[in-house]
């Protein structure tokens, strides 16, 4: 069993770029989880990706922005959960008020 606590994660977060940081909690065979900040961007990145062999499920902690889904964004905010199929397109961005914090899994599918 593991515990992890969001605000020490937080702490712990390593930069992909200026716009993304993310830290892993948990690891397994099947699944990876973690915890993932998209920071306000005056041009954020809005390439979208995809993962061919694995399902995203993440649930908004923190702040508010948006997830573009193929051609279609849907707002965030705290308590939203999202479940993104394998092979999806798919782009997060921030608010332009604060960061975007997102703990999610990516799962075997």
């Amino acid at each position: 069993m593991k515990i992890v606590k969001i605000d020490a994660t937080l702490k712990r977060l390593k930069k992909i770029n200026d716009e993304i940081h993310y830290v892993g909690c948990f690891e397994s065979k099947h699944f990876t989880s973690g915890v993932i900040a998209f920071r306000p961007s005056k041009n954020p990145n809005t390439k979208q990706i995809e993962h061919a062999d694995k399902d995203v499920v993440c649930q908004v902690v923190r702040g508010t922005g948006r997830v573009q889904i193929r051609d279609r964004r849907i707002p965030l905010r705290p308590g939203t959960l999202c479940h993104i199929p394998k092979n999806t397109p798919h782009d997060f961005i921030a608010a332009k008020t604060g960061e975007l914090i997102l703990f999610y899994s990516l799962i075997d599918s």
